[in-house]
């Protein structure tokens, strides 16, 4: 028996394929934001944010709420330390100004991706772009 393991050509198909490849280019300019921040990784970026919005806590912690492995924490806390954007006192963590400024930075990156997106594009076919995904993940949703 030979089964073409192909996905069915359809509106949503394309729709999801191009959102994919999308994805993949617009992580690659958020990620090139976060390293011009000062903070180097999507990691750093997480550590920082949550070290800002749930406060000073433990590498342990950090790893279970994050769902990152503790080596992967430690090695990044500690080369923010060098960086001076956290402190640690104890087994406790904390973020200090400079990350608090790197973070915001990173967040105005973002921004400024997605502004640049919607500039390029236009406002018209950015919307129609957000309702097509929409659409298609409905489609998709009643599929599944």
């Amino acid at each position: 028996m030979n089964v073409s393991m192909e996905a069915p050509r359809t509106p949503q198909h394309d729709l999801v394929a191009m959102t994919a490849a999308f994805r993949g280019v617009l992580l690659q300019h958020v990620e090139q934001g976060i390293q011009a921040s000062g903070l180097g990784s999507y990691y750093m970026y997480l550590l920082a944010k949550r070290l800002v919005f749930a406060g000073p806590m433990s590498a342990a912690a950090l790893s279970e709420q994050l769902r990152v492995s503790s080596n992967d924490v430690r090695t990044n806390l500690d080369v923010m330390q060098e960086k001076g954007m956290v402190a640690r006192e104890g087994d406790t963590w904390s973020i200090t100004q400079s990350g608090r400024d790197a973070l915001g930075a990173a967040n105005d990156s973002g921004t400024r991706v997605l502004n640049d997106l919607r500039e390029a594009i236009g406002a018209s076919a950015c919307d129609q772009l957000v309702a097509g995904m929409r659409s298609a993940l409905a489609a998709l949703s009643k599929a599944a």
